[in-house]
């Protein structure tokens, strides 16, 4: 039996506690405190600092800046606020545990819908009134008014359960049926990962090494040498995006700088491709995509582009671009092209694409090991609970 509820008869919802600094203050000093964002990834988390908690934790947030409920997570630890970060304080704290939360999070979001948008944006006062559908316990009495005091905390949490048993099976098969189940490190991964480059460099900016010695030889190179760029024929808009068709890429690194799916006509870019804003911000695409015009996003195409695995090692060997470019200084591909970065090259003195391939293959070993053991511990507890019962 399920009854819709408001939002706000369940919560009180107002501004998370913030420090009043400016970013630069505000991570001054490293620290393990999780600072609140306006993002909808990283479970709204914008980085890290040492300064005390001003939350407690165990409640859910969301930015009231943006165009929907992307940006509502549950936070289980203490945190920092931040401004226009919302929390949502249950009236009844003891009632609710992390399960309860996703599962009101899920209903937010399935009510709230795509209506939002920059005139009309997810602030706490609609979200207070946002109609969800709750399960209630049902009443030996006919005519009797189900209230918050009847909501069924158990089915939630069940019905989570229930979900992510569903969910760890289904990685389970995934991670067997992609061989990622393999996360053990053997010999020829520990020794790609201990090989370390030479600091000194010969004329033709080589560094000189030896891999026998734990060394690897690398070469700067032109971006301008390895890639061709391209920019998108259309200006594809936010009202473009209508979830066909193909990816939009735009600017930005919220989910990677894709904004949808839009079937809108405008030049398709193919998959083994790389994309670099204009903030520098660069990310393989293993998919075919569109591109918004205007310079907001350019896509790197060549030979060297191999495979994933070689396109996930240069992508990486952009992570520092960002730091170069800003609001004032935007990147652009004849800044771009000048750029150098620094690859690997074999014994020929030529690129070694061997080399990359095995250190991504040894990385994303060392990426999925604590994935697969989270798995593995909540497998057996599951098969533990299921014995029990």
């Amino acid at each position: 039996m399920f009854k819709m509820f408001k939002v706000g008869e369940l919560f009180d919802i107002h501004p998370t506690v913030a420090y009043k600094m400016k970013n630069d203050e505000l991570f001054a000093s490293g620290g393990t405190t999780p600072v609140l964002s306006n993002s909808s990834v990283n479970n709204g988390i914008g980085g890290y600092c040492g300064l005390a908690p001003t939350e407690q934790g165990h409640m859910i947030t969301f930015s009231d800046t943006t165009t929907g409920a992307d940006t509502m997570f549950y936070q289980p630890s203490s945190f920092i606020g931040y401004p226009h970060v919302q929390g949502m304080y249950p009236f009844e704290p003891d009632k609710w545990d992390e399960k309860c939360y996703l599962y009101v999070i899920s209903c937010i979001r399935k009510s709230a819908g795509n209506g939002w948008s920059y005139a009309v944006k997810f602030n706490r006062a609609l979200v207070k009134e946002l109609l969800i559908e709750l399960p209630v316990i049902e009443s030996s009495e006919p005519n009797h008014e189900c209230t918050v005091n009847d909501i069924d905390y158990k089915y939630m949490q069940d019905r989570i359960t229930e979900l992510e048993q569903d969910r760890i099976t289904e990685l389970d098969t995934y991670l067997i049926a992609s061989g990622l189940d393999d996360y053990e490190l053997n010999d020829e991964d520990k020794e790609i990962l201990s090989l370390s480059p030479e600091s000194t460099s010969d004329e033709a900016s080589t560094s000189e090494a030896d891999c026998k010695n734990g060394k690897v030889r690398f070469k700067k190179y032109l971006l301008d040498d390895l890639f061709e760029s391209a920019t998108g024929d259309v200006d594809l808009q936010q009202k473009d995006i209508n979830g066909k068709g193909q990816f939009f890429v735009n600017s930005g690194v919220d989910n990677q700088g894709i904004k949808g799916k839009t079937d809108r006509k405008a030049r398709i870019f193919p998959s083994n491709t790389i994309t670099i804003d204009f903030w520098g911000n660069a990310y393989y695409r293993d998919f075919d995509y569109k591109m918004a015009t205007h310079n907001h996003v350019f896509s790197l195409s060549g030979k060297i582009l191999r495979n994933r695995l070689v396109g996930l090692y240069i992508v990486s060997m952009l992570s520092k671009v960002p730091t170069l470019f800003s609001y004032n200084n935007m990147a652009t591909w004849n800044k771009l092209k000048l750029l150098k970065i620094s690859l690997p090259v074999n014994a020929n003195e030529e690129i070694d694409f061997e080399y990359m391939e095995r250190y991504i293959r040894a990385i994303e070993k060392l990426t999925i090991a604590d994935v697969s053991k989270y798995k593995n511990r909540l497998i057996a507890t599951t098969k533990q609970v299921v014995i029990q019962q």
